[in-house]
């Protein structure tokens, strides 16, 4: 498995060491609490920064609030070493902050973006693509988060309906931007997502006790080192 493996919402050290042994190539760390989660998932300054200095091969991304004091969470993100942020809610911030993060290198994770089953594929990233001079690392999708069965639904369901989101569709977006899948991973059904899904960079799971609101994909902790085996060969 050469694509991209990236581990979101770690909250101890113990965690990334698990995560980075499988084959995570990016670790999350939670700065600020995500309104999308009803859990405690979010970790000081102090233990972010022990989380990125246990990792040997895995990077360190800053899941942090850019809205209100976006150069505190500039501050911050340097001060655990992280050379990507990920803004909450898919958040695009003002230039002068993308300009200071280009100046202190570092890059900006788009996450937070849904792919409904009704969408026409162009609209999916229409409110990046008018934007200029990004900072993107990469696009994170969560795809069909309406249903927990994201993949069957994609996979069996979409096919008999022409003005659906179809696998194809992604696979097209995905060659023109650098696109990370958040979908509803199991043991099961990685390997085969990870195939239909060719042209995206990598995949992304996050980790979490209870959300909010049912339109996100989210898994436990046990299961996302289960996924993690199943796409090492292990599961």
């Amino acid at each position: 498995m050469n694509k991209l493996i990236k581990v979101d919402r770690v909250c101890s050290v113990d965690e990334a060491k698990a995560v980075e042994e499988l084959g995570a190539g990016l670790i999350g760390v939670p700065l600020d609490p995500d309104p999308r989660f009803a859990d405690r998932r979010t970790v000081a300054m102090e233990l972010a920064a022990e989380i990125g200095a246990s990792l040997r091969t895995a990077g360190l991304v800053a899941m942090l609030d850019l809205r209100e004091d976006p150069f505190d969470g500039i501050r911050r993100a340097r001060a655990i070493g992280a050379r990507l942020v990920q803004p909450l809610g898919g958040a695009i911030p003002e230039p002068q902050v993308r300009a200071a993060l280009r100046e202190a290198g570092i890059s900006i994770v788009y996450a937070g973006i849904e792919a409904a089953h009704d969408d026409d594929p162009a609209w999916i990233l229409s409110r990046y693509t008018t934007v200029d001079d990004l900072q993107a690392a990469f696009f994170q999708v969560d795809v069909l988060p309406e249903y927990r069965n994201a993949w069957q639904v994609l996979r069996d369901e979409s096919p008999a309906y022409d003005d659906e989101l179809q696998i194809d569709d992604l696979n097209q977006l995905a060659r023109g931007h650098d696109l990370v899948a958040v979908l509803d991973y199991t043991p099961q059904n990685v390997a085969q997502i990870v195939a239909a899904l060719p042209a995206f960079r990598g995949v992304a799971l996050t980790l979490a006790d209870h959300a909010t609101r049912a339109d996100v994909h989210f898994t436990g902790y046990a299961q996302a080192l289960e996924v993690l085996r199943a796409l090492r060969g292990r599961g």
